[in-house]
């Protein structure tokens, strides 16, 4: 009787690789990385950490910090951010008023494409910290700044479902007034940006001497404004993209998952 031929085990042959399909994966994963990153860490307030507004960057825009601080016989608080594409042009408004004076103190920056023409060798990361500019309100001017608020109705309902992508154009604000916690949000092009009061005391004074100085960027007409994510993914040609989601009171899904950034420097 003859035995069967022994079988040999064999080696399961490697798959061909697709240079390309995994060039993409890693492009998308990077993405993805980042994405998680800007949604990562509560946020302590502004900061001139370029790598702590990043792992902040959803947190800071949902106001984290002011709206744990709410409380009545707090600090009347603002916070207001125009995104122009967020890897373009962002400026940020963190306005806290003053009691002994009836006034405020508005804390201004601009956040732009890094442009190497412009770094200077001996703080390689001003840039990335962009133009910073203090300036105090008047009782008068606060006032007005307040007013312009409640005409532009942002102490009234956020327009719960809308999307914002990072590419886009839109206002958030958020803030504390009163002990009230308020949130909203105008997206362009809608009737809510065109109704817009409060933008023109900040370009007042962004314009004076106390401002930043950097004019605002030309709006795209309106059929050329962003409104969703560019196809292919959490990446494009200018770095990662995202977009956050308008709820009632906030935006919506966790802001801050891994906690407090610890080393957010000012």
């Amino acid at each position: 009787m003859t035995r069967p031929p022994e079988r040999r085990p064999t080696t399961p042959r490697a798959a061909p690789r697709d240079g390309r399909r995994g060039r993409i994966a890693t492009v998308m994963g990077l993405g993805v990385a980042a994405a998680v990153l800007l949604a990562g860490c509560a946020s302590v307030g502004p900061t001139d950490n370029p790598v702590a507004r990043k792992l902040t960057w959803v947190s800071y825009l949902n106001g984290d910090d002011l709206r744990a601080a709410c409380t009545k016989g707090e600090t009347d608080r603002y916070r207001l951010v125009f995104n122009a594409d967020y890897q373009k042009h962002v400026r940020t408004y963190d306005i806290v008023g003053d009691r002994g004076t009836g006034g405020a103190l508005v804390e201004a920056r601009v956040l732009e494409a890094t442009d190497l023409a412009r770094i200077d060798l001996d703080d390689p990361a001003a840039v990335a910290r962009g133009p910073v500019a203090k300036a105090q309100l008047s009782p008068r001017q606060f006032a007005l700044f307040v007013l312009r608020l409640y005409e532009s109705g942002a102490f009234e309902p956020a327009p719960s479902g809308v999307r914002l992508p990072s590419n886009g154009v839109y206002w958030l604000i958020n803030g504390c007034r009163r002990g009230s916690w308020f949130f909203n949000a105008y997206p362009y092009p809608s009737d809510r940006f065109s109704d817009i009061r409060f933008d023109g005391p900040l370009k007042e004074l962004d314009g004076s001497a106390q401002g930043t100085g950097v004019p605002y960027p030309a709006l795209p007409r309106p059929q050329d404004a962003p409104r969703t994510l560019p196809t292919g993914g959490q990446v494009d040609s200018a770095g990662v993209v995202f977009e956050v989601q308008v709820g009632r009171d906030g935006l919506i899904g966790p802001t801050a998952p891994f906690g407090t950034w610890l080393f957010a420097g000012k």
